[in-house]
């Protein structure tokens, strides 16, 4: 009598197949990455090359006077700048000069640096689906950009926020409203270029235009739409913090220092500070310091790679290296606004 059990059939199931697969990897992704479009504003309509890695701002000292009286309404009012007009044949002519600042101010450029450590054979042995070490500096880079932009507006010296001039503050009791930016604009008139806000403020702003049956209109930049107000982009940038107010109660937004603390979460409340700047040394406005024939590779703008050496245990040692510091030419390129959220 035949054995009516049966060899069961072997599959090539999914599981064993994927033993000698392939499978597809997708390069490292570091989810806190940002746009950082205000250093695509930056260096492409603010550079300034650097020698000697000091830049000194020359200014003329002068008076800004206020209203002139009624009856000096033909004559701008200057401490030591003079013009003669409507004057007869023979008359003198005014005399004028600039004066010099005589202690100009001096910005140096602040390198933003970090080292990437990685053994020698990984590179060798593991990048059949990608290269391990672009990997370590494609994402150190992004971390030293991140870094960057968040110096240009908090930095203690040459940040952006602490570089506004008194008459050009603003310190609201309220939201980011249609009429505090025409506030700013009212301040910063010279030709702005753009507003800078935090992506919450901004949603905040968008409500209450909406509130008020406002309709924003959009304009592109850097192949990106833009909220636009009066023509100008709002750029956000997740740099211009939020600061609980529990840390900085009785203080500006833009001035709690060590007892102020970012927002623990998105729309908890809190105070932040809108910018709006002209840019360009050509407009006398906030210009970007990098430092003159700095050499940087393709992929990584504005950061140079720099192999220091080996150590004993077969350990390679690179320095990813990046300058930066942002200088305001003329107090009327930069106003800003303290607002709640």
């Amino acid at each position: 009598m035949a054995d009516e059990r049966q060899t069961p059939v072997a599959n090539l199931t999914s599981d064993v197949a994927r033993v000698i697969s392939s499978s597809t990897k997708s390069a490292p992704v570091w989810s806190p990455k940002t746009p950082r479009w205000i250093l695509e504003f930056l260096r492409t309509m603010a550079l300034v090359p650097v020698e000697g890695g000091v830049y000194q701002v020359n200014q003329i000292v002068d008076e800004d006077s206020g209203p002139p009286a009624p009856d000096k309404l033909l004559h701008l009012p200057s401490s030591t700048l003079r013009a003669s007009h409507s004057h007869p044949d023979h008359a003198v002519v005014a005399t004028s000069v600039g004066l010099y600042n005589p202690n100009p101010r001096e910005i140096t450029l602040h390198p933003v640096e970090a080292v990437v450590k990685i053994p020698k054979r990984v590179p060798k042995l593991f990048s059949n689906n990608h290269d391990q070490l672009q990997a370590q500096f494609r994402v150190t880079s992004d971390f030293i950009s991140e870094t960057t932009e968040n110096l240009i507006f908090n930095h203690p010296d040459f940040g952006l926020l602490h570089n506004v001039a008194p008459r050009m503050q603003l310190a609201v009791d309220g939201p980011p409203t249609p009429d505090v930016l025409d506030d700013m604009l009212k301040l910063a008139w010279r030709r702005p270029d753009l507003f800078v806000m935090n992506p919450d403020a901004l949603a905040e702003f968008r409500k209450q235009a909406n509130a008020r049956s406002l309709n924003l209109e959009e304009v592109d930049a850097f192949g990106s739409p833009f909220t636009a107000w009066r023509g100008l982009p709002i750029v956000p940038s997740n740099k211009l913090h939020i600061v609980s107010r529990t840390g900085a109660k009785g203080k500006q937004a833009g001035a709690a220092k060590a007892e102020a603390r970012p927002s623990s979460k998105p729309g908890d409340g809190g105070n932040t500070s809108i910018l709006l700047m002209r840019l360009g040394e050509a407009k006398q406005g906030v210009i970007y310091l990098s430092p003159r024939d700095a050499e940087a590779p393709v992929r990584l703008p504005s950061i140079s790679v720099e192999f220091m050496g080996l150590t004993d245990d077969a350990v390679a040692h690179y320095l990813l290296t990046a300058y930066t510091a942002v200088a305001v030419l003329s107090s009327g390129a930069l106003a800003r606004a303290d607002v709640q959220l």
